[in-house]
């Protein structure tokens, strides 16, 4: 029996006491070994003389040989098994796989239901695979590109809205106060704001904060995105900077003003022609330092 089990198992006797128990509370699986035991003694089962139970099976067995008396150890060791598969089944059920895109790359990678998931910069995506079936459900933060396998359903929870699909082919984002979804294929649920919209291939619904946006009809058949180019519809000044920072890993420094939403392509493949376009159309000129890339207004007049 390893060493940690022989702790296990005095602990679970009540036998341990003073700075060994305390050393014992500070170890990282304390708290999980604490609230299995918890809940274990929740659990009810009828009463049993194990020892006697012990001696039919061994009788039943040979009975030529004599029966050996069930040790208290055989209980402690009995419960630290107990308590390990209670661990792991514990850690498997509650498990999150995290996929995370930082900035400056895309992440791709799979559901358990085969569906594929495209993660853009600076992005976050979280589901559980145990129990896939029951538990339909990522949790996104960013944007994502999602292929669902053919008839399979789940939903895509952001923090501004519900995304809930079936065999289809959809792009959500959701950054700062952004809220948006475009349909690319197949058919999508959206629930925001306290309402529902169904989208077929080419609809977009948008929001920016709790403010409806008007959005072009969609005529490509995936993302810009995919292939480093960022496509905005009327989108603010700052979430336009915010990703670009996000795509090129920079820092850019603005002035505050009143500038006006952004609607254009810019590409996330060549940063100074990306730059060039956008303040070409707010009228900036650009410095760079090092890593840090700081825009200012040609004259005084805010755009």
């Amino acid at each position: 029996m390893k060493e940690e089990d022989i702790k296990l198992a005095k602990w679970l006797d009540g036998k341990m006491e003073g700075a060994e128990l305390e050393e014992f509370k500070k170890s990282p699986e304390y708290h999980t070994y604490q609230k299995i035991k918890d809940y274990s003694a929740e659990l009810t089962a009828p009463q049993a003389d194990i020892d006697t139970i012990y001696k039919n099976v061994a009788k039943s067995r040979n009975q030529n040989k004599g029966v050996r008396k069930l040790t208290p150890w055989f209980a402690k060791i009995a419960a630290v098994l107990i308590i390990a598969l209670g661990v792991t089944f514990f850690f498997y059920t509650t498990h999150t796989t995290n996929q995370i895109a930082m900035a400056g790359e895309h992440t791709e990678f799979l559901l358990p239901d085969n569906s594929t998931v495209m993660l853009n910069s600076g992005s976050q995506a979280e589901y559980k695979t145990w129990n896939w079936d029951d538990n339909r459900k990522v949790e996104l933060n960013g944007e994502a590109f999602f292929k669902v396998a053919k008839g399979k359903k789940f939903d895509v929870v952001t923090p501004n809205g519900i995304v809930t699909v079936v065999g289809t082919q959809f792009n959500v984002k959701n950054r700062n106060n952004r809220f948006e979804v475009t349909c690319y294929e197949g058919k999508v649920k959206v629930s925001s704001n306290g309402t529902e919209v169904l989208l077929r291939p080419g609809q977009t619904i948008a929001y920016e904060g709790n403010e409806n946006v008007a959005v072009e009809f969609e005529t490509d058949t995936t993302p810009g995105w995919l292939t480093y180019e960022a496509e905005f519809h009327k989108e603010t000044f700052d979430n336009v900077i915010a990703e670009i920072e996000r795509q090129y890993n920079i820092e850019i420094e603005t002035n505050k003003g009143n500038y006006s939403t952004f609607s254009g392509v810019l590409p996330m493949d060549n940063l100074d022609e990306a730059l060039d376009i956008f303040t070409t159309a707010y009228q900036l000129k650009t410095k760079k330092t090092g890593n840090k890339i700081i825009l200012t207004p040609m004259n005084e007049s805010k755009h």
